[in-house]
Parts: structure tokens; sequence; C-alpha cells
């Protein structure tokens, strides 16, 4: 009984150490540091024949709310699993930001030779701004308890959708459509010797350029639809 008693506080001692280092409050520590501690600003650059807006930006200048959505606990004779799962949820005006200076430096004049004189409204309806940090636990025990961990970060909204209106010279709303791009992002997984923190700057980092492909290509595909 006292070996049981031994291993079971062993097993549920290791499991509190894989959940304590995947915090909300750290992992939302991680996103301000890599964000400068505040939102990025748009660029100041502005044009009359396009402007962008979206009814996903919030009122608050938060960065990040993570929550601890799941929390399983697969206790066994001899093979325990654990399965933290934070999904973080970033300011939209993040991506939105993102978004806004890259269309307005990529291939604008591209957009405006086809408008010819038009403007153009765009709303980004749906962004990217989701992600889930998954650790995955599991300690066989035989003796001694043996640990091992995967640890990922995937995103967990899969599409970019925008609507336009395209606006004549006379005020009059003559084109609308809307453009879906699926997600470039593909997550990223925790590499041996590299610390969580810098995976998820990893991927922040390349969350980022993502948002800006995608943009590209909502801007490839009005500029082919006008």
């Amino acid at each position: 009984m006292t070996s049981l008693s031994f291993s079971t506080i062993t097993i549920l001692a290791i499991s509190l150490s894989l959940s304590g280092c995947l915090g909300p409050k750290k992992i939302d520590k991680w996103v301000a540091t890599q964000y400068g501690q505040s939102v990025p600003e748009p660029v100041k650059k502005k044009t009359d024949y396009i402007s962008v807006a979206s009814p996903l930006v919030p009122g608050s200048n938060y960065i990040s709310t993570t929550e601890n959505k799941t929390s399983k606990m697969l206790p066994l004779v001899f093979y325990w699993q654990f399965n933290y799962d934070n999904t973080c949820t970033l300011n939209p005006q993040i991506p939105v930001n993102n978004f806004t200076n890259t269309v307005l430096t990529y291939n604008s004049k591209q957009l405006k030779q086809k408008l010819n004189g038009r403007r153009i409204e765009l709303s980004v309806d749906k962004i990217p701004n989701v992600f889930s940090l998954d650790d995955k636990g599991h300690v066989v025990w035989i003796i001694y308890a043996v640990t091992w961990e995967y640890i990922s970060i995937q995103p967990k909204v899969n599409e970019m959708v925008v609507s336009y209106k395209i606006i004549g010279n006379d005020n009059t709303e003559t084109k609308t459509g809307v453009i879906t791009i699926p997600n470039t992002d593909k997550g990223v997984s925790l590499k041996a010797f590299q610390s969580i923190k810098k995976m998820t700057w990893q991927y922040l980092e390349d969350y980022d350029a993502s948002i800006t492909a995608m943009t590209k290509k909502v801007v490839d595909k009005l500029a082919a639809e006008l």
C-alpha cells in the first residue's frame, strides 16, 4: 500500500509539473513580449481608393487572452496520459493591422489601375487569430516513472474571409464579392533543446508571415475580379 501511494503521488507531481509550465498567464506574457507589449500600429499611408474595416476589432487594446480549454487525464495502472490544451486568442487588431499594411503596400498600383477612378471598401470578416498550445504528457510506471511530452502549437481558425464593395464615381455600389483564402499556417512543434517560450515566438513570427501571404492572395484575387 505504501508503494502504491508513493507512485501515485509521484505521478500526480509529474502531472502538475507538466501543466505548470504552460499556464495561460505565462503564454500571454510571451505573446506580449513578441509584440513589444502593445498592438502593432497600422502604417500611416492612406489612399483615397482603398479603405479597410473589420467587425472583429475590439474596443480594448489587450494583446492576447489565453484559456486552459482542456485538461484531460487517463490514469491506468502502468500508463498515464495528460493533455493540457491552452487556447490563445490574439487581439484581432493585430492581424487586421497586418492585413491593412499589406493591402496598402502590395501591388496597390495595379489595384488603382483596375479600379479606374472607382474606390473599393474591404471588410475583414474572418481572420486567423486563435491558436492552441498543446502539451501531451505520458508516464509509464514500471519501477521508476518514465515521462515524455509532445508540445506543439496549431492554428484554430482555418481561413481568411474578406468581403468587398466597389463604389463608382457617382457613389453608387457597382460590384460586391467575397474572397476566401485558406490558412497557410501549419503550426510548429517543440524541437530538441528549444524552450517553449522560443517555440511560441517562432510560431508568432511564422503566423505574421502567414497573414501577410494570405493578404497578398486576397489582393491578387481582387485584381483578377475587377
